[in-house]
């Protein structure tokens, strides 16, 4: 629905436009004042959902960065798996080398 500015309008009116053109002129500023404050409606509804989604951007880091450490040191255990299952292959073939050798 469109509105019509009546101060503007009037002022219009007290300047000698005449009164066609002074409703024409003041519902065409009114249009653009609904349409102004539509856009920032929108540009405020746009703010929050980049503020959400920068919350979820931080939340999805502390995710990432303790799924990193975990990898860490899952990746140290492993490592320590390794020297042990070498250090057993090792001895098992010195073992049985040893046992072989008589």
């Amino acid at each position: 629905m469109t509105i019509m500015l009546s101060k503007l309008y009037a002022a219009l009116n007290a300047a000698g436009t005449p009164e066609q053109e002074a409703q024409a002129a003041a519902q065409e500023v009114g249009e653009l004042r609904e349409e102004t404050t539509a856009l920032a409606n929108g540009l405020s509804e746009l703010t929050r959902e980049v503020r959400r989604v920068g919350i979820g951007l931080d939340d999805l880091r502390t995710e990432v960065s303790t799924l990193r450490s975990e990898f860490h040191y899952m990746r140290g255990r492993f490592d320590v798996l390794l020297w042990a299952v070498g250090i057993n292959a090792a001895a098992t073939i010195a073992i049985l080398g040893v046992l072989l050798r008589r």
